[in-house]
């Protein structure tokens, strides 16, 4: 796993609970064993509540929710945070419960592959 990019989405996914969280934020590796091929991490906060509607919508790029709109951001960390994800075949999601809780959930695989290809650029001069 590329841990920068698991560093990225990690910070994104923590940031975000404390900015939006009205009183509580919880953190929690979901059980697995040494059989699993998956870990899940799951980030939980007790803010505005996400409607169903809009559990894919928040993952576009720059997509704000009118009720959150005064908090500072841009709106490119989720879709960011989703898009790492996926490279590293996981799945970031924003999960429906009866709680009143917003859950991001973040399944990833313990081993990959093959390693994701993320390339730093030199400048070229010409």
């Amino acid at each position: 796993m590329d841990i920068d990019a698991f560093n990225k989405i990690l910070a994104n996914l923590f940031s975000n609970a404390v900015k939006y969280a009205e009183s509580s934020v919880e953190v929690q590796l979901m059980p697995f064993t040494e059989k699993d091929n998956l870990f899940t991490i799951e980030v939980r906060n007790d803010g505005f509540l996400i409607p169903a509607d809009m559990s894919e919508k928040i993952f576009e790029p720059f997509f704000r929710l009118k009720e959150t709109e005064k908090q500072k951001g841009t709106g490119i960390g989720l879709a960011l945070s989703r898009s790492l994800t996926e490279l590293h075949k996981g799945v970031l999601c924003l999960k429906q419960t009866g709680e009143r809780l917003n859950i991001f959930s973040l399944t990833m695989p313990i081993r990959q592959q093959h390693e994701p290809e993320i390339r730093e650029y030199e400048n070229v001069e010409m």
